[in-house]
Order: structure tokens, then sequence, then C-alpha cells
């Protein structure tokens, strides 16, 4: 039987049963003409109507004890059905998004200390710290989560304590929100400022980035505070091809991490779900 059908039959018994209420109706028939209508939605996957339908046994029949009886297992089978099929449908998208992240780790470099860190981080060798001691330029890292974190790093002559970023491509331009997670060091009379935008808290920096990686990003270095406050201490820096390229690789891989976590935890919570329905059905 076809949903249509099912849905029209469904309209029919409510006709029937507003017509019958004046001629003192046979609660537990009607009840029962109700579940098996939820019967055959349920057995097309139409779980959602059948549902439904229980619902208007409990509303209606107060009375039809058996049906209702009958009604409360058979919603026990529907809720069955719906975290197997849930559980199906996750494990199909893991499948999919571990493909995707197995298809691009090989572009990156993972690092984990067991010791002090409970998730790894994975980062692209070209933007390594110790590569990079001699310039100011914004690197990115991907926790094993998925949680991209941006780091403007700045090396000159004196400290300028920058707290956020402007980057611009034409007309077009994105705010970094401002950043107290910076770390500052002098070393042979060199400034450095480790500025860090955690977890994704970039205001889109790091998509931007990704969305232009093959124009010419120019940011500037802002801060907040003191004498200069919301003035520019230093502008016009431009991102190199390789460090846009970087970037958007650790952003897709970010994307694919998020998104493949997320639908673990879809998972478990599903066969949670599943585990706690079988126990009631087994009562």
């Amino acid at each position: 039987m076809t949903i249509y059908k099912v849905m029209k039959k469904s309209l029919l018994l409510l006709a029937v049963m507003a017509l019958s209420v004046s001629c003192g109706p046979n609660v537990e028939k009607l009840a029962t003409a109700h579940l098996d209508n939820a019967k055959e939605l349920f057995s097309i996957g139409n779980y959602n109507v059948a549902k439904q339908e229980i619902d208007s046994i409990r509303i209606l029949y107060p009375k039809a004890f058996e049906a209702r009886r009958q009604a409360i297992k058979l919603m026990q089978q529907i809720e069955e059905a719906e975290q197997m099929r849930a559980i199906e449908y996750e494990d199909s998208l893991i499948a999919v998004a571990t493909a995707a992240f197995e298809s691009i780790k090989g572009y990156f470099v993972f690092e984990k200390d067991d010791k002090y860190q409970d998730l790894g981080l994975y980062t692209i060798k070209s933007q390594a710290p110790n590569r990079n001691i001699d310039r100011t330029y914004i690197r990115a890292s991907v926790d094993e989560l998925g949680r991209m974190t941006l780091v403007s790093s700045y090396r000159g002559s004196s400290y300028i304590h920058h707290e956020w970023l402007k980057l611009t491509v034409g007309d077009n331009y994105v705010d970094t929100p401002v950043s107290d997670n910076r770390h500052e060091f002098t070393d042979l009379g060199v400034y450095y400022e480790r500025l860090s935008f955690l977890n994704g808290n970039d205001g889109g920096a790091a998509a931007f980035i990704s969305a232009n990686k093959d124009a010419d990003i120019k940011y500037t270095l802002y801060r907040t505070t003191g004498p200069d406050s919301s003035k520019p201490v230093y502008r016009n820096l431009k991102m190199t091809k390789d460090d846009r390229y970087a970037i958007a690789q650790l952003y897709d891989l970010s994307q694919i991490l998020l998104t493949l976590n997320e639908h673990k935890e879809l998972l478990d919570e599903a066969k949670r779900h599943l585990e706690f329905v079988r126990s009631h059905i087994q009562e």
C-alpha cells in the first residue's frame, strides 16, 4: 500500500469516527482501525505518520485498553526501527567522511605528545615556526576534533602588542575578533608576538583565506588598547601563496574532521537510544 493510500485511509477513518460519535461507536473497534493503519504505515517505513496514528488512539480513545496496549508495543517497535535507521545513516556518513580524511591526511604533519596532550595537532611542514623564525606571517593548525586555530606570528624591532587582524581582497574584507591569547618574547634584540585565535574563533578568517586562496590577500595588524587604540600597528602585509594554500588545506581538513566527529557523536547517541528502547521492550 502506498503512503498516499494509507494517508487517505487515515482521513476516511477520521471522518467515520466523527459521524459515529453520536451513535455510541465501539471505541475498541475504531481504535483498532487506527492501529491497523499505523501498522501499515510502519511496514512501508513512514514512521512519523504511523506515530501520529498511535497518538490518535491515545487522544481519542482513552478507554480502548487493548488497542492502547498494542499501540504502546508498536510505538516501541517504531522507535527501535528509527534508531536502527539512524545508525545505518550515520554509519554511511562516517564512511564518506573517513574516506575523505584518508585521501588527504598525507598532506599534513601530525604531532601529539601523549604525556601532555589529550588531542594531537595537524599542521603543514612549510608553516612550522622553526622554519619561519625570520618573518611575520599567519599559520594554522587543526586538532583531532577538527577545531582550527589561526596564529598571527609577528617579528620586528619592537613590540606592537597587536590584538586583531583585518584581511582584505579588493573591496572584500573580514575582521577577526580581539584575542587576548598572546605570547610575547624577545631574542637577541628581535621582538616576537604570537596572537592565537583558538578553536575556530577567528571571525571567519580561515574561511575567507580558503575562499580566496588564489587571490592576493593583504592583512593589517591592530590593537584596541593603549595610545594607538583602534589604529593599524602594522599595515598591508601580504600573504604568500604557500601560506594561503596551507591554510586552505587545513581548513578543508577541519571541515572534514568536524563532520566526522559530529556524526560519530550522533551515532553514539542513536546507539544509546536504541539500547534504552530495547531495554523497555524487554520489560
